[in-house]
């Protein structure tokens, strides 16, 4: 499969071990625990699991890496911009207590991880900032550092963060991470192979429960497995849980950068739009910045190019002479009450677990998650997970968020039948548009040769539109966030069937 551009950390990550599994030996088999969903999430669960006496696979539908994992900004950190005075104030003390050791003890796992086994991945602490530089933000961010106060975390405010833009003031809280995703995830997929089967490109399409062992049917054949854990970034089973209404995705950019500017410690981010992330990553003695930022809704930008330069112009206005070496784009699953569902996918079911909505904080999330979900399926208790209950109703803190999120899928659907002209000819090289042909619409990609890449322009999770993304030629989903390359094939769910393709005729 080819994907739209590759990260920093596929470009410096090359540790990882040929697979011994071909996934032929898969279908029909039936195993104790099955991770869908082979990112950081799931390789941290069948990391704690590994000794666990269950016979465990683990498929994915793409090539390692090249999910969410592998385009994080990779910041390791219990620091989630402003959380806490969140938390205390819409749930309770004692539920942002939870939140708080859950972050804490999966920081801790990751790190245990890396010391354990010698992992090399570039891990290095640092302190987390959360910095302003309006003088109507320097409210809010005192306001979360008497949020620490109330639950013993270690803050601190500060005026001399050494940022090129000039803070006002930040708070900080020191010894949290950074680290290589990919090092750290190929390392961990290296380890598990003694442990577990794990299968690349291998798309799960749904799951059966069943009262003994689960069926979970794939492209190439049917799973069985007594215990189900759910690892895919975005839940791709539409029958339980419903979490199609209750998640959506936001859309980031990052650039990878060398610069001639002094490079600072710590990891940075701003409170409020424009929203823009910073750190330098050391790797083999280069300091190599990493910014994000150009935040939106996932599909809900018309030229997604403007994003990138949007990114570059903050870059080349505060730093010197930056040179990019990478440039990519993430999506990150939200929940309306911007918790994470972790546990039972559904109260009615029986050994099917889930982590999803992470919202943009996935490195220690995806540690917390694993040791949730270990914990339940261990049949361990614990004091951090309720919060995290995927079945929690929260009405008034998903509503604003719901009615917003109604507004783009309701773009999506009017996507289908908003009339488009019939311009096959006019369409440039190297790009892309829907157009009518013969009374239908066609999603139509012309190559650098002339060649015309067709689809049906319709997303087969919810059937809502697709538009083309010019920025990295993918066709993208606005209701749930799907992407689908130029011939159609998956990217990135939560669809798990590709578009249609169409054949048509030039004259």
């Amino acid at each position: 499969m080819v994907y739209p551009r590759n990260s920093y950390w596929h470009e410096t990550a090359t540790n990882k071990k040929e697979t011994k599994y071909d996934k032929k030996d898969l279908i029909d088999k039936k195993y104790d625990l099955l991770i869908i969903g082979a990112g950081l999430t799931g390789l941290n669960t069948a990391y704690l699991l590994r000794n666990s006496g269950y016979k465990i696979a683990i498929i994915e539908g793409t090539n390692l890496g090249y999910g969410v994992s592998g385009y994080t900004t990779a910041k390791i950190t219990v620091q989630h911009n402003l959380i806490y005075d969140y938390l205390i104030n819409s749930f309770s003390i004692d539920e942002a207590r939870q939140y708080l050791k859950a972050n804490v003890e999966g920081l801790n796992l990751i790190k245990n991880i890396i010391t354990e086994n010698n992992i090399q991945c570039d891990y290095k602490e640092q302190t987390a900032y959360v910095y302003t530089t309006k003088e109507n933000e320097l409210k809010i961010l005192k306001a979360e550092l008497e949020a620490y106060k109330l639950l013993n975390i270690d803050g601190f405010y500060t005026e001399d963060a050494p940022l090129p833009v000039k803070p006002l003031g930040a708070i900080g809280i020191k010894n949290q991470g950074q680290f290589n995703p990919l090092k750290y995830l190929y390392s961990l997929y290296n380890i598990l192979l003694d442990y577990c089967e794990i299968y690349e490109n291998i798309r799960a399409i749904s799951i059966e429960p069943h009262s003994d062992y689960h069926v979970v049917k794939t492209e190439e054949g049917n799973i069985y497995a007594n215990k189900i854990v759910v690892t895919t970034h975005y839940p791709f089973e539409d029958n339980m849980g419903l979490f199609f209404l209750r998640l959506y995705q936001e859309k980031s950019y990052v650039i990878a950068a060398k610069t001639d500017s002094a490079s600072f410690e710590g990891m940075y981010i701003n409170p409020t739009d424009p929203i823009y992330s910073m750190k330098y990553h050391y790797d083999n003695n280069d300091n190599i910045l990493i910014l994000s930022g150009a935040n939106h809704r996932a599909g809900a930008k018309d030229n997604e190019e403007n994003a990138y330069k949007e990114l570059e112009t903050f870059l080349k206005n505060n730093f010197k002479n930056p040179q990019i070496l990478s440039k990519w784009s993430t999506q990150d699953c939200i929940t309306y009450d911007k918790i994470p569902y972790i546990g039972r996918y559904s109260d009615n079911i029986e050994n099917i677990y889930v982590a999803t909505g992470f919202k943009k904080w996935g490195m220690t999330h995806s540690a917390a998650a694993a040791l949730i979900l270990s914990n339940k399926i261990l049949n361990i208790d614990d004091d951090y997970s309720e919060i995290y209950n995927p079945s929690r109703i929260t009405p008034l803190l998903s509503s604003k968020e719901f009615l917003s999120s109604s507004m783009y899928i309701a773009s999506g659907f009017l996507k289908r039948i908003k009339p488009v002209p019939e311009n096959l000819f006019e369409i440039e090289k190297e790009k892309g548009k829907i157009i009518n042909y013969n009374g239908r619409k066609v999603g139509v990609y012309k190559n650098e040769r002339g060649e015309l890449f067709c689809i049906n322009p319709v997303c087969k999770h919810m059937k809502c539109g697709v538009s083309f993304n010019e920025a990295e030629k993918t066709w993208d989903c606005e209701c749930h966030g799907s992407r689908f390359d130029i011939r159609g094939n998956i990217l990135e769910g939560p669809s798990v069937y590709p578009l249609d393709k169409i054949k048509i005729e030039k004259n």
